[in-house]
C-alpha cells in the first residue's frame, strides 16, 4: 500500500466577492515510502494549493471540493480536527515557503521547538531542550541560535529552523512549499543539500514543491508537473529531462541553460560571447551602447574606493562592514551585472549609488556631479538621471493606485509635463513596455496585473523621467522562468533603444550572461572579479566566481543523480 495516495482531489476557492476559482482539477497520484518526488508548476498552477489540502492547511475560501487523499489508508479529508491533530505527530508535516512568517518574531527559536513539544505531547519535558539542540544540530545549525529570534537569523538559517521544527514531529511525509524560493544560488544549494542528506538520513517521503524545475530535477527521483489545476506529466527525473512528454514541460525545460557554455540560449534571448540577440535582432545591429537621436551621452558613473560601515547591531557585537574599498565604473549605454550572494554588498552599493545612503568613505561621482555629496535638491535633480527598478512588483506598486495614476505623478514631477501631455505620455510607456492596449492597461489595479506585468509596469515608471542610469535589483528573481526571458528582453532592448546605461544586480549568473556586457563579482563586501561576461563566467578565475557557477542548478545534473 502507497504511503500517500490522491484520487480525483479538486480544491475551490469560494471568495465571498468574487467568482469561483477552480485551483485543482481531479488530481490523481501516490508517494511511497521513502520516495523523494518533485512537483513543479508556475504561479497559480494549483501546486501549493495541493500541498496545502494534502496537510489540511487549506483555510476558506479554500474548500475540497472532490476527492480522496488517503494517508496509510486514512482519509485525511475527512478527519475531525482532534484526529487530524493526532495524524500530524508521526504522520506529515508541511515546512513553509517564507521562514520569517512560518515563524514567530517576538519568540526565540528555543520557544518555538518548546511550542511543538508541549502541543503534542510526544517529548517528556525534561528532554525538549535537549531535543530541541539535536535537531538544530540535525540541519546543520549551531545550538546557541536556540537563544536568538529569527529576526536576528539569515534566511538560510531560518529556512533550516522551519525544517527542524517539522522534523520535530517526526514525520512519514514532509511536503516542503518553495523552500529556497527567497534564498540566493548559494544558501539555496546548501538548503537543498541538508534536505536531501536528511531524506536519505530518516527515510521519510518528501514531495518538493517548486517553480524551480532545475532545482527539482537535481534533487528529486520522480517529477510531476502541473499546468492550470491539472496535472499534465508524471515520470521519472530522468525521462523527464530526455524526453518530456506535455508541451508545457518543454517550455519549463527550454528556460534553462549553463552560464558557462560557449553559446547561451533562451527562449527570445541568446547570448554569443557577450553579445545579446533578442527578437529584434543583436544589439550590434540595433547600434548597441548609442544614445538615442537627440540625447547626448552622460558621464560614466565612478564609484572610486567606497567603503560602507554600519555600526554594531546590538551591544557586544561588532561592526558590519557592508562595502571594503569598491571601484566600479559604469560606461554610458553599457550593461554591467553585480553578482554575488545574499551580504556581498550588492544592494548597499546600489544604494549609495542612487543617493539612498552614503558611504563611510571614498567617492561617487555621476559626470562632474558627486553623488556622495547630495542634498535635497540634488537628490532630486540625480533621479531624474538615475532611477531603480525593484525586486518585488508586488510590493513596488501601491495597491489603491490604478497604473495611470502610478505613472502620471513621476512624469509631472519630473517631465513638467501638464495633466494632458503626461497622459500621451503615460501611453507611450506602456506600449513601450509591451503593455497593449495602452488604454485598458492603464485603469488595472496592481491586483489586476499578473506578476510579468506588474513588473513591466515598474519598469516604465523608472523610464518616465527619462533616465540616463537604470539600477535593476534582481528584477526577474520572483517572476516564473516563462516571464523571465520577455522582461529581461525587454530591459536590454530600452537600454539598446534609449541609449540607457544599466547596473543589474542579481545573484542569477544565467540572466547576467545573457543582458550585461560586462560583471563585478562581490564577496564579502570587496570585488573578487571583473571583466566582460562571458569571459568571466566562462573561464573564472576566482574560487568563489566558481562557487557560484556551480551551485547553479542544472536540470541535466540529473542524469547523474537518477
Amino acid at each position: 500500500m502507497s504511503l500517500l495516495e490522491v484520487q480525483d482531489l479538486s480544491v475551490v476557492y469560494e471568495p465571498s466577492d468574487a467568482p469561483a476559482t477552480h485551483a485543482v482539477r481531479d488530481v490523481s497520484f501516490s508517494l511511497e515510502k521513502g520516495e523523494f518526488v518533485g512537483l513543479v508548476g508556475e504561479s497559480g498552477s494549483g501546486k501549493s494549493t495541493l500541498g496545502f489540502a494534502l496537510t489540511r492547511l487549506a483555510k476558506p475560501p479554500a474548500r475540497i471540493s472532490g476527492g480522496r487523499i488517503l494517508f496509510g489508508g486514512e482519509d485525511v479529508a475527512a478527519l475531525e480536527d482532534e484526529a487530524l491533530r493526532a495524524q500530524r505527530r508521526g504522520g506529515f508535516a508541511m515546512v513553509l515557503q517564507s521562514g520569517m512568517n512560518a515563524l514567530n518574531p517576538v519568540r526565540t527559536v528555543a520557544n518555538h521547538f518548546r511550542d511543538v513539544f508541549a502541543a503534542h505531547g510526544h517529548v517528556p519535558r525534561e528532554r525538549r531542550d535537549a531535543r530541541a539542540q539535536e535537531l538544530v544540530e540535525k540541519v546543520e545549525l549551531s545550538p546557541s541560535v536556540l537563544t536568538r529570534y529569527p529576526g536576528e537569523l539569515s534566511g538560510g538559517m531560518r529556512q533550516r529552523v522551519s525544517i527542524a521544527l517539522a522534523l520535530a514531529l517526526e514525520p512519514q511525509l514532509m511536503v516542503f512549499d518553495e523552500p529556497t524560493t527567497a534564498l540566493d544560488v548559494l544558501v539555496q544549494h546548501a538548503v537543498m543539500g541538508t534536505i536531501r542528506d536528511l531524506q536519505a538520513e530518516e527515510g521519510f517521503t518528501a514531495l518538493l514543491i517548486s517553480h524551480d524545475l532545475g532545482v527539482v530535477l537535481e534533487s528529486t527521483s520522480r517529477v510531476m508537473v502541473m499546468h492550470e489545476g491539472e496535472m499534465v506529466e508524471d515520470a521519472p527525473s530522468r525521462a523527464v529531462l530526455r524526453d518530456p512528454q506535455d508541451d508545457y514541460t518543454r517550455m519549463l525545460l527550454s528556460h534553462y541553460a549553463d552560464p558557462r557554455a560557449e553559446v547561451v540560449e533562451l527562449p527570445g534571448l541568446s547570448a554569443r560571447g557577450g553579445e545579446l540577440v533578442t527578437s529584434s535582432g543583436s544589439a550590434a545591429e540595433r547600434g548597441g551602447g548609442v544614445a538615442r537621436a537627440g540625447r547626448t551621452a552622460h558621464e560614466p558613473v565612478v564609484v572610486d574606493g567606497v567603503s560602507k560601515i554600519y555600526p554594531p547591531p546590538r551591544r557586544g557585537a561588532a561592526e558590519v562592514v557592508a562595502l571594503d574599498d569598491v571601484s566600479v565604473r559604469l560606461e554610458p549605454g553599457r550593461s554591467m551585472a553585480l553578482v554575488g550572494a545574499s551580504g556581498s554588498g550588492k544592494s548597499t552599493l546600489a544604494q549609495l549609488i542612487t543617493g539612498v545612503t552614503r558611504p563611510t568613505s571614498g567617492t561617487i561621482s555621476f559626470g562632474d556631479v558627486r553623488v556622495d555629496r547630495l542634498r535635497r535638491r540634488g537628490l532630486r535633480e540625480l533621479r531624474r538621471d538615475v532611477q531603480m527598478v525593484f525586486q518585488d512588483p508586488y510590493a513596488a506598486l501601491n495597491p489603491l493606485h490604478t497604473v495611470e495614476y502610478s505613472l502620471t505623478r513621476p512624469v509631472m514631477n519630473y517631465t513638467g509635463r501638464d495633466r494632458r501631455e503626461a497622459r500621451t505620455r503615460v501611453l507611450e510607456l506602456l506600449e513601450t513596455v509591451g503593455l497593449t492596449p495602452v488604454e485598458q492597461f492603464a485603469a488595472k489595479l496592481p491586483h489586476q496585473l499578473s506578476g510579468g506585468q506588474r513588473q513591466r509596469v515598474v519598469i516604465a515608471r523608472a523610464l518616465a523621467s527619462d533616465p540616463q542610469v537604470i539600477v535593476a535589483d534582481e528584477p526577474v528573481s520572483m517572476l516564473d522562468v516563462s516571464l523571465r526571458a520577455g522582461v529581461l528582453a525587454l530591459l536590454e532592448d530600452l537600454r539598446v533603444q534609449h541609449g540607457v546605461s544599466m547596473l543589474y544586480i542579481t545573484h542569477d549568473l544565467l540572466s547576467a550572461r545573457v543582458v550585461t556586457d560586462e560583471i563585478v563579482v562581490l564577496h564579502d563586501g570587496r570585488v573578487v572579479e571583473r571583466g566582460e561576461t562571458s569571459q568571466v563566467l566562462r573561464f573564472p578565475q576566482d574560487p568563489y566566481t566558481v562557487e557560484l557557477l556551480d551551485a547553479v542548478p542544472q536540470p541535466g545534473r540529473a542524469e547523474g543523480a537518477a
